[in-house]
């Protein structure tokens, strides 16, 4: 049988998948770092989104143009949920921060509280 890391021959009992700690050390965080990628790279562009709506929105609520995100690099399809009001609207959010694509290229931002539905209105 062979390692499945460095392809050495294996010795020694016949239930040994690796030929030493060091290549099934390896051997796991190569294929958990593939696997995890993905995720790594949403929660990146999440916590982005995130950190530009924090700072163009410190006071809870406030409206800007569309463009001003984009400039920023706001990925507008990447959000954690969506909150529909009672009037129709719909805030996407990204984690306590939310977005609602208004006319004319404005942007409504809001800090959201799910306890708070009247933030949201």
């Amino acid at each position: 049988m062979r390692c499945p890391y460095c392809d050495k021959e294996i010795s020694g009992r016949s239930d040994k998948v690796f030929c030493d700690d060091k290549c099934r050390n390896n051997y796991y965080y190569k294929v958990n770092s593939e696997r995890k990628a993905f995720i790594r790279n949403v929660n990146k562009k999440l916590l982005k989104n995130r950190g530009i709506l924090r700072t163009l929105n410190p006071s809870g609520r406030v409206y800007v143009v569309k463009k001003t995100l984009e400039e920023l690099g706001f990925d507008f399809d990447c959000f954690t949920g969506v909150y529909k009001t009672k009037k129709g609207k719909e805030f996407r959010l990204v984690y306590d921060q939310a977005f609602c694509l208004e006319e004319n290229d404005t942007v409504c931002l809001l800090v959201f509280y799910r306890d708070a539905e009247s933030v949201v209105s």
